[in-house]
């Protein structure tokens, strides 16, 4: 084994047929891929899809799995590549024209809505608050996904960048130049509302 990881355990008895153990697995990740593919995809419904999709594949795909990485790292690779697949599809990119620039804030994530809700002040700096945020989920969702998953692991989900490109599947190298390109879009999108 390459690497010490805790799901070893439970991928071998997946692979013998232990269906149990999947579901093990599953309940285990299942909010974490779901959290993972919400900041890919701001689309609740979509991104409930694509985590139900990413089990799937991965329950189908489990004898392919090869221990010299860990389980958590090929299940979230599995579905950045759903998240690409669905940003490429034509009616998605369809879809997203149609739809409102602006996000309602009442349909911001419950754990966003929170945080903003909890920093308190005047309604007016509340507003400003709902209003930046609104910016700047707009100009994230901008971002091409290949720089929006680096930025987002490391700057929202707090990881490392060796943690990141482990769990993008790239190297500490791509994952400094995505963050760094990133952030001087996202900056240049920002200031083109000011």
């Amino acid at each position: 084994m390459g690497v010490d990881d805790s799901d070893s355990p439970l991928v071998s008895a997946c692979q013998n047929g232990d269906e149990s153990a999947f579901d093990q697995l599953m309940n285990k990740h299942q909010n974490s891929v779901l959290h993972f593919i919400s900041r890919h995809i701001s689309n609740e419904a979509d991104a409930l899809d694509i985590t139900q999709e990413a089990f799937v594949k991965a329950y189908f795909h489990i004898h392919q799995y090869r221990p010299d990485g860990m389980f958590r790292n090929w299940l979230f690779q599995i579905a950045l590549n759903l998240c690409r697949d669905l940003v490429r599809s034509k009616s998605w990119r369809n879809r997203q024209q149609t739809d409102s620039l602006y996000t309602d804030f009442e349909d911001s994530p419950q754990d966003l809505r929170i945080e903003l809700a909890s920093r308190g002040g005047t309604p007016s700096e509340m507003s400003a608050n709902a209003e930046d945020f609104r910016l700047l989920q707009q100009a994230i969702d901008k971002l091409p996904l290949e720089m929006r998953g680096p930025l987002l692991l490391t700057a929202s989900d707090g990881l490392s960048h060796l943690e990141a490109a482990n769990q993008l599947g790239i190297t500490v190298k791509a994952v400094e130049t995505r963050v760094y390109r990133a952030r001087k879009l996202l900056a240049e999108l920002l200031k083109s509302h000011e």
